[in-house]
C-alpha cells in the first residue's frame, strides 16, 4: 500500500510533464518541415530576444572573455556595460551541453527548454500531496504548465529564465514545508540543504534576489504563523521557543544571508520602478520606451483569462477557490503568497507576470475537487473502489484542463527574427571590422552581439537611457547633417556624459541642439567606427521609433508616422490597384479608398537601381507620399505610403529611397528590404 500510494503522486507528475512536453514539441512538426522559414545555417533561430543574451555570454565564458562584473565591451557602448558578477547558470549549462555534444547552443535550446518547463509540475504535486490536498497540487501543475503564457513564453528554442523562475517559486516553498512537517530531525536537515540548494540556483540563474527575499519572507510567516495564534489566543505576549528560534536561524541559513541583504537593495529598487517609472518619461524628460514594448503592455480581463485558464468563468472560479484555500489551509497558503502577488501584477501590466497567476488559479480550482474527494471518502468499503474512483476523478481533471487550455496545444513557437534578418547580422560581421559599434534600433542589440560579434549602443537590457531616443531622433530628423552629427556626438558622449550635462543644468532641448549641431565633436572624436544598419523589421518598427525621434519636451508626446508596405499590381500604366482595395491613381496624384473617399498624394517617387524620380503635387494642401522601390530580386518592387512629413525624414531617405549624401554615409552593404549597412564618414 505505501508503494501504491507514492506512486499516485508519481502518476500525477507523469501525466503534467507529459502534457506539457506534447504542447510544446507538437511545434518541431512545423519547424522540420520548412526548415526555411526557423533555420538560419543549419541552426534553429531563437524564439526570444533575451536568449542571444544568454547565448552570448555563454560563448563569451567559453572563449574566456567573460570578466564577472567586468565590463562587456558589446554592450551599450560607449559607456559599456557589466557582465554579471557570475556567468548566469542557464549560459553555463546551455554552452556546456553545446560543447559536450559538438552542436551549437540553439540546438540544445531547441530540445532542452521544454523539459525544464514542466519541472515545476514535480515541487508543485509533492507539495499539496504532503499537505494531502492531491488535485490542489494537480490544479497548480497541469494550469501551470499549459498555460497559454507559460507555452509561449518556455517553448522550443527559447533559452530564457523563465522556467527556472516559475520552478524555484514552487520548489522553494516545497522543500520549506517538507523541511518543518519531517517527523525525523535528519529528513528536516536534508530538506534544508535542499532549501540551500533552491535558493542559491534561483539566484545564479536569475540575478534577482529580491525574489529569494520574498519567498526567505513567507517562510518565515509560515514558522511563525503557530505562534501568532498562540499570542492571540492567550491574549499574552510570550517568547518564541527555543526551537522556534533556532528554526528561523537554520532557514535564514539556507536562504543565505548575503543573498538576503543583496535582495532587500533589489527589491526596493523594483518596487520603484514599476511603482513610479512604468510608461513616464525617464530622467530629464526623455521618452520613456517602455510604451512601445508588447509584453508591458496592460491586458483586458479576458486576455487574462484567456492566456492564464482558458476563460473568464474558470478565472472566477480560481479566484473563489483560492479565497477557500486561503481559509482552509492558511499557513500553505502564505508560502505561495509571493507567487499570487506577481501573477497579480498582470492585472496593472506586464503580460509575462500571467504565468505566475496560472498555477495560482489552478490550486484555486483544485480545491473544489479535492473538497468533493474528502466527501465522497467516507462512502469506500475498500481501497480497490476508492483508488479506482480516484483514478476517474484525475481522468476527468485532466479532460477538464485539456479543453480549457486547448489553444496550447496549437502553438507555433515562431523565431523572433526571420532568416532573413538572422542572415544579416551574420552578413554585418563580414563586413564590418571586429571594432565596428552598430547604430540602429534596440531590438535585435542581443541578436546583432551575439550572430554579428559587434558591439551596439543598445539592447534588450539598455534600451531606457536617452541614448535610445538620439537613435529615434537620428532616424526621424530630415537633415543628414544632423543626423550624423547625433550619432558622432553619441559616440563620444553617452548616457554618462548626458547625465552629467543634465546635472549641470542643461535642458533636454538644449542637449538635443548640442547633439544636432555637433558641437560636442569640437574637442572629442570617435574612436570606433560606426555602422548604420537597417532591417526589414524596422519598417514596422518606426511607428514608435518616428514617435519617439519626434518627442516634444513641452508636450512629453512624440508623432507617429506609420510606413506601409502595400501589394501593389499595375492596372494601367497610371493605375494601380493595391491590397485589393486601394485605388492609386498617378495621374491625379491620389487614391481611392471605397468609392467615394479621395486621399490627395503629396508626392509619389519611383525608385529604380539607377535613379529616383520624385514627382511633387502642387495643388495638394495634405496628403501622402506613395514610392515604389526596386529590391535584390530583379524586376521586383515593394510600394510604401506614408504621411508626407516622412518622406524626408532619414529613414526614409536611407532606407527605402536608398538616397544619402556621400560626404556622410558609405554604402557598405545592400539587400533591400532584407538590410543595408551604412559606415558613418
Amino acid at each position: 500500500m505505501k508503494f501504491l500510494r507514492w506512486s499516485i503522486p508519481l502518476l500525477l507528475i507523469v501525466i503534467s510533464t507529459t502534457l506539457g512536453l506534447w504542447s510544446r514539441y507538437q511545434a518541431l512538426n512545423v519547424w522540420n518541415s520548412h526548415k526555411e522559414f526557423f533555420y538560419v545555417e543549419n541552426r534553429p533561430i531563437f524564439t526570444a530576444y533575451d536568449s542571444y543574451y544568454f547565448a552570448r555570454l555563454g560563448l563569451d565564458f567559453k572563449e574566456g572573455i567573460f570578466k564577472p562584473g567586468g565590463e562587456d565591451k558589446y554592450r551599450f557602448v560607449p559607456d559599456y556595460g557589466k557582465y554579471p558578477q557570475a556567468i548566469p547558470f542557464y549560459s553555463w549549462l546551455f554552452v556546456e551541453l553545446a560543447s559536450l555534444f559538438d552542436t551549437h547552443i540553439e540546438n540544445v535550446a531547441l530540445w532542452l527548454i521544454p523539459i525544464l518547463a514542466v519541472l515545476v509540475a514535480v515541487p508543485t504535486v509533492l507539495l499539496f500531496w504532503k499537505a494531502d490536498l492531491p488535485f490542489v497540487g494537480f490544479g497548480g501543475a497541469l494550469f501551470g504548465v499549459l498555460s497559454l503564457i507559460y507555452v509561449v513564453r518556455t517553448g522550443i528554442a527559447r533559452l530564457d529564465t523563465d522556467s527556472l523562475v516559475l520552478f524555484s517559486m514552487f520548489a522553494l516553498p516545497f522543500a520549506v514545508y517538507y523541511a518543518f512537517n519531517s517527523k525525523s530531525k535528519r529528513a528536516k536537515y536534508l530538506f534544508l540543504l535542499l532549501v540551500a540548494l533552491f535558493s542559491t540556483l534561483f539566484y545564479w540563474g536569475y540575478f534577482h534576489p529580491g525574489l529569494n527575499l520574498v519567498l526567505w519572507g513567507s517562510s518565515v510567516l509560515f514558522l511563525l504563523t503557530p505562534w501568532f495564534l498562540n499570542l492571540l489566543k492567550e491574549k499574552a505576549f510570550k517568547k518564541p521557543s527555543r526551537e522556534l528560534l533556532l528554526d528561523l536561524g537554520l532557514l535564514t541559513l539556507a536562504f543565505n544571508p548575503v543573498i538576503l541583504i543583496f535582495g532587500i537593495i533589489s527589491l526596493l529598487w523594483r518596487l520603484y520602478s514599476y511603482l513610479f517609472h512604468f510608461e513616464k518619461p525617464i530622467e530629464g524628460n526623455f521618452p520613456n520606451v517602455q510604451i512601445s514594448i508588447s509584453e508591458l503592455q496592460k491586458l483586458s480581463l479576458d486576455q487574462i483569462a484567456h492566456i492564464t485558464v482558458g476563460n473568464k468563468f474558470a478565472l472566477f472560479i480560481g479566484f473563489i477557490g483560492l479565497a477557500i484555500f486561503a481559509v482552509l489551509r492558511f499557513r500553505v497558503f502564505i508560502l505561495l503568497l509571493p507567487t499570487l502577488l506577481i501573477g497579480l501584477l498582470s492585472l496593472k501590466g506586464a503580460s509575462r507576470f500571467a504565468m505566475f497567476l496560472a498555477p495560482m488559479l489552478g490550486i484555486g480550482i483544485g480545491i473544489f475537487v479535492d473538497l468533493l474527494w474528502e466527501r465522497l471518502k467516507p462512502f469506500f468499503q475498500n481501497w480497490k473502489v476508492e483508488f479506482a474512483t480516484f483514478g476517474g476523478l484525475v481522468a476527468l481533471f485532466t479532460l477538464l484542463v485539456y479543453l480549457l487550455e486547448k489553444p496550447s496545444f496549437r502553438v507555433v513557437s515562431r523565431p523572433i527574427m526571420s532568416p532573413s534578418i538572422a542572415e544579416a547580422f551574420i552578413e554585418l560581421g563580414r563586413q564590418t571590422p571586429k571594432n565596428a559599434w552598430i547604430w540602429t534600433w534596440w531590438d535585435y542589440g542581443y541578436a546583432i552581439q551575439y550572430y554579428a560579434h559587434r558591439a551596439t549602443f543598445h539592447d534588450g537590457g539598455s534600451q531606457f537611457s536617452p541614448k535610445t531616443y538620439f537613435v529615434a531622433l537620428s532616424f526621424s530628423t530630415s537633415n543628414q547633417t544632423a543626423a550624423v552629427n547625433i550619432t558622432k556626438s553619441v559616440s563620444v558622449c553617452g548616457a554618462k556624459c548626458i547625465e552629467k550635462l543634465l546635472k549641470k543644468g542643461y535642458k533636454p532641448d538644449q542637449i538635443k541642439e548640442l547633439f544636432e549641431s555637433g558641437k560636442l565633436l569640437k574637442e572629442k572624436k570617435p574612436t570606433h567606427p560606426v555602422y548604420w544598419v537597417f532591417t526589414r523589421d524596422l519598417i514596422g518598427k518606426y511607428y514608435w521609433i518616428s514617435y519617439f525621434g519626434t518627442w516634444n519636451f513641452k508636450t512629453l508626446k512624440g508623432e507617429h508616422i506609420p510606413i506601409s508596405a502595400l501589394a501593389c499590381a499595375s492596372k494601367s500604366p497610371t493605375m494601380l490597384v493595391c491590397n485589393n482595395r486601394i485605388l492609386v491613381d498617378l495621374s491625379k496624384m491620389h487614391l481611392m479608398v471605397g468609392r467615394n473617399r479621395a486621399i490627395p498624394l503629396k508626392v509619389f517617387a519611383f525608385r529604380t537601381p539607377q535613379k529616383l524620380d520624385i514627382n511633387q503635387n502642387p495643388y495638394a494642401i495634405y496628403g501622402y507620399a506613395f514610392e515604389g522601390v526596386y529590391t535584390y530580386l530583379k524586376d521586383i518592387y515593394m510600394w510604401f505610403i506614408l504621411p508626407y512629413q516622412g518622406f524626408n525624414k532619414t529613414f526614409n531617405q536611407l532606407y527605402i529611397l536608398r538616397t544619402y549624401s556621400e560626404k556622410y554615409f558609405e554604402k557598405v552593404k545592400e539587400r533591400f528590404p532584407d538590410y543595408l549597412f551604412y559606415k558613418v564618414r
